[in-house]
């Protein structure tokens, strides 16, 4: 916090520099930094460093400066990025000014009690760090460019400068809106970095309803949480942290880290604002497990149901996850996962045994998912309900709605009939008045309903004529509702068998809607179906479990398949015990591809709950508890090849090598004669190793590496 103080004092208040002497902080500076900058490093092929070098190719040395700075105060609030790290990139970048970077204050500057963090940032900051700095840059251009006394007041004001903060230009909802607040009036706004965990608090503590704390601008969760505190620290007779173990249990009770991989990670950096327009309406993400597949169906559906609301929370995964909630509530979101026994009974439609009231068993046509969800609940007429004509509804079945007449007899109408009449209203060849005036023979001599019929009840049916062109009219909505299925793991099932004749009616031209809509009968019911051209299907598929080549060529030709890879972008600058995380994914994932194939690659999601320290225990629980078993699992206790993906064969000293031969050799066993049986190699796992920076370092490089 004091070193926050310099940068105000020194670079907001005045246009001085961080590290050194030069003025850096003004307008124009900031404007090449701008123009340097322009957004494309999000783009391109290489890591973070990499595209920034290019852009500052040729930059004036007071640029590179100034960017070597900006990225100071981009990485002074997170703690799940090493010092080192943090250090490393900003030497790097003021390096390209060809000036040294030294001096006391450069060097407590840059000191690991400065750059070691306030809070976690998750690792959707490390994913979306290029909009983050250009949201930092924006945003001091906008201050440089008021007036002087402007700039003084804002920066003397912790509600006027949040207040003016908020309305900078951002895409999507950038942390920085929380983060920088909070390094310049600490006491007044707190570290939070997430404003989901901003609305956790306030859910747990504020006593008000859910969505009015979902609806409230970012100015007013700040007040409501200054108001929260105020009640908590009087309760607890003295200041509280929200993030203290007996209050975060109240707001936060998991104890897992909720950050999880970015909309943009695995969908490119244009998914965030695909509209559901170019959304596909069958499309299925593949890929090695731990790639974050069923968590980016969060974003998909909401994209393709609410896109403005996904383009304003990019970032804010609490939000989307509780909107994608509220749209599962709605009806309009609905999620099924496929396995060895899921059948067509349970998807489409199938039988089920009831016992009656007396205690006999009577089956009857039960709907599955996909048909209940296709089809609208709706029914045009309600039982017991009561036309002004004196009739009511007491039956309606698929073929006659039943009526009680006001004598107290029962009038059954055959649906065929008030069909007919219905479809020669749509025709325009007549009116629902002429059905009333009785001039229906008249005006369609050719008619074959039953003359005395229509003409005989003209008071009831142009009534239900009516209800049923208002329901054609709904149907019609209900076909153009966009919905979204979500289907996990729709590589397990068998699809011939849980699909049926119903592949054919999920292609996009075929869907009810489309110009060559198709419906078929279904087997139980005899009723006509077919999938409305609203409906998105989104499914998921582990490559790991089978192979994309292996999969029913008939889903393969009607569904968009998009392969979601292993993204080290958000571990970039997380270190363990001085153990690159980014680096050790990747080449794990060389090796794996090299001996097995891309499909059984490790995901980044086995790594994201990991934070950077100078401990190993964190990786020591991974590798022990969820990577080698995972290995074992991939290669078939096939242990040499496991040593490879390790590195254990470079390693010289034994104590690194996860995988050990055994203690016992053929000759030991079973004695020097020659058996002429081929004896396998006995291995063990050594649990040393797991405990050791060394073991996991030589992963990544030669042996006995002791950076």
């Amino acid at each position: 916090m004091d070193a926050a103080k310099i940068w105000r004092d020194h670079c907001l208040t005045k246009e001085g520099s961080l590290f050194g002497t030069d003025q850096l902080w003004s307008f124009g500076g900031l404007s090449e930094v701008a123009e340097r900058f322009s957004g494309a490093v999000e783009r391109g092929v290489g890591d973070f460093y990499d595209k920034l070098t290019q852009q500052f190719e040729g930059a004036s040395p007071s640029a590179c400066k100034l960017m070597s700075e900006l990225l100071w105060i981009l990485y002074l609030f997170p703690n799940n990025m090493g010092p080192d790290s943090k250090r490393d990139g900003i030497r790097k970048v003021w390096a390209w000014s060809g000036a040294a970077l030294e001096g006391e204050q450069a060097g407590r500057l840059l000191s690991d009690d400065v750059l070691k963090g306030l809070g976690s940032g998750g690792p959707g900051f490390m994913s979306h760090r290029p909009r983050e700095l250009g949201f930092l840059i924006r945003a001091m251009m906008s201050l440089k460019s008021l007036r002087p006394e402007m700039q003084m007041s804002l920066l003397q004001d912790a509600w006027a400068f949040a207040k003016w903060l908020d309305e900078v230009p951002d895409e999507g909802r950038r942390q920085l809106k929380l983060i920088l607040p909070h390094l310049l009036f600490p006491e007044t706004f707190e570290r939070f970095s997430s404003g989901g965990q901003v609305r956790q608090v306030l859910n747990a503590f504020a006593n008000l309803p859910r969505k009015t704390v979902r609806q409230m601008t970012k100015i007013e969760l700040d007040r409501e949480v200054a108001r929260v505190r105020e009640e908590l620290e009087k309760s607890h007779g003295g200041p509280i942290d929200f993030y203290q173990a007996d209050i975060k249990a109240v707001w936060d009770p998991s104890e897992e880290v909720k950050d999880a991989p970015s909309p943009t990670s695995a969908m490119g950096t244009d998914a965030v604002g695909t509209s559901s327009a170019t959304a596909p309406l069958n499309q299925i993400l593949y890929g090695p497990p731990g790639t974050g597949k069923t968590f980016q169906v969060v974003d998909r559906a909401v994209a393709i149901l609410d896109p403005e609301f996904l383009v304003r929370s990019e970032g804010d995964r609490e939000g989307l996850k509780e909107r994608f909630d509220e749209l599962v509530d709605e009806g309009l979101i609905r999620f099924v996962t496929f396995h060895q026994s899921f059948s067509y009974e349970e998807f489409i439609e199938g039988l089920r045994a009831e016992t009656t009231e007396e205690g006999s068993v009577r089956y009857v046509v039960r709907d599955g998912v996909l048909k209940s969800f296709c089809t609208s609940q709706s029914r045009p007429f309600k039982i017991g309900e009561q036309f002004s004509s004196g009739y009511v509804v007491s039956r309606c079945t698929q073929e006659i709605l039943w009526l009680d007449k006001p004598n107290g007899s029962q009038l059954p109408f055959p649906w065929e009939v008030l069909e007919e009449l219905a479809e020669i209203v749509r025709r325009g060849q007549i009116t629902v008045q002429d059905i009333r005036d009785k001039k229906v023979f008249d005006l369609v001599p050719h008619c074959r309903l039953e003359k005395f019929l229509v003409n005989g009840y003209n008071n009831i049916i142009p009534v239900l004529v009516e209800r049923l062109l208002e329901r054609s009219s709904q149907n019609r909505n209900d076909i153009l509702q966009k919905k979204v299925l979500i289907i996990d793991e729709i590589n397990r099932g068998n699809i011939s068998k849980i699909l049926g004749e119903t592949i054919t009616l999920i292609e996009p031209s075929k869907r009810l809607g489309a110009k060559e809509a198709l419906t078929t009968i279904l087997p139980y019911s005899k009723s006509r179906f077919g999938v409305p051209v609203g409906l998105h299907i989104i499914g998921t598929m582990n490559t790991a479990d089978r192979s994309l080549a292996s999969i029913d060529m008939a889903l393969r030709r009607r569904f968009v398949f998009e392969e979601v890879e292993p993204q080290t972008t958000q571990l970039e600058g997380v270190e363990i015990a001085g153990v690159d995380l980014a680096q050790l994914l990747s080449v794990m994932n060389a090796r794996i591809e090299a001996l097995l194939d891309r499909d059984h690659r490790l995901g980044h999601a086995y790594f994201l709950n990991l934070q950077a320290s100078d401990e190993i225990d964190q990786l020591k629980q991974l590798f022990s508890r969820r990577i080698v078993p995972l290995l074992k699992e991939y290669f078939f206790d096939d242990w040499r090849r496991i040593r490879l993906v390790l590195n254990d064969q470079r390693k010289k000293d034994p104590v690194d090598q996860f995988v050990v031969e055994g203690p016992y050799d053929a000759a030991t066993l079973f004695g020097p004669e020659n058996q002429g049986v081929a004896i396998n190699g006995t291995w063990r796992i050594n649990a040393a190793a797991f405990g050791r920076p060394t073991a996991y370092r030589q992963i990544i490089g030669e042996p006995n590496a002791d950076r």
